[in-house]
C-alpha cells in the first residue's frame, strides 16, 4: 500500500487565500475514494508561514492516478505567491522491509 504525503507552507498574509482556494480545490476534486482516502490533515503556524501535512491512504493499483490527481490539485495552490509544496510517496513499514532485503514477521 501506498501513503500520499504533501506538505504545503503559505505565507501567514496568504492564508486566507489559501483556505479560499481548498475550497475551489475540492469542489473540482471531491473526495474520490475509489483512489485514495484521506486519513489526516493538520495545520500549524511557524516562522516559515502555516504549514500543512496531509496523507492520503492510495487502493491498490490506483498509484498513478492519485498521484496525477494529486500534482493537479496541488497545482491550483501554486497561483498563490509564494506558496511551495512537497508531494511524497512512502510505503508501509512492512512493505519498505523487502527494500532493506528482509521479509517483515508473519502476522
Amino acid at each position: 500500500m501506498v501513503y500520499i504525503v504533501v506538505e504545503s507552507i503559505f505565507p501567514h498574509d496568504k492564508a486566507s487565500e489559501a483556505g479560499k482556494k481548498w475550497l475551489e480545490v475540492t469542489k473540482k476534486f471531491p473526495p474520490d475514494r475509489s483512489v485514495s482516502k484521506q486519513i489526516m490533515v493538520a495545520i500549524r503556524p511557524s516562522s516559515r508561514g502555516m504549514i500543512s501535512l496531509s496523507a492520503w491512504e492510495v487502493k491498490e493499483g490506483k498509484e498513478k492516478e492519485a498521484l496525477v490527481r494529486m500534482n493537479e490539485s496541488m497545482l491550483m495552490f501554486a497561483e498563490i505567491p509564494g506558496c511551495r509544496y512537497s508531494i511524497k510517496t512512502f510505503l508501509t513499514s512492512f512493505e519498505a522491509m523487502g527494500l532493506i532485503g528482509l521479509k517483515p514477521p508473519e502476522d
